[in-house]
């Protein structure tokens, strides 16, 4: 058992979103995302076929989504994302990165 920091050793190439895995099992994934001015591309969505759980810990993102709906999420806001609601990154903080706690259930 070690205990970690998800505010702390955080990766030095960020060029790509990074996706780190947290706790994995069959049914759950627990994942911790760093964002520093990523996007999702234009014209592509996310459409998971399970629900996502998100919460912005530092920094800040808008995320889209495919019925028109924009939500701002700042450090400590969390959204629940059901499953098949397609949805995309329309911006994160460029000046810090953006520390997200993800739950895929």
């Amino acid at each position: 058992m070690q205990k970690h920091n998800m505010l702390s050793e955080l990766p030095d190439d960020l060029s790509k979103e990074v996706f780190e895995p947290i706790v994995k099992t069959d049914s759950v994934l627990i994942e911790r995302i760093i964002s520093k001015a990523h996007v999702t591309p234009q014209g592509q969505w996310y459409d998971q076929a399970h629900n996502e759980w998100v919460m912005v810990i530092q920094g800040a993102a808008r995320l889209e989504f495919s019925e028109g709906k924009t939500i701002e999420l700042g450090v400590g806001e969390h959204i629940n994302i059901g499953a098949n609601v397609k949805h995309r990154v329309a911006w994160t903080s460029e000046e810090v990165e953006t520390i997200w706690l993800a739950v895929h259930y």
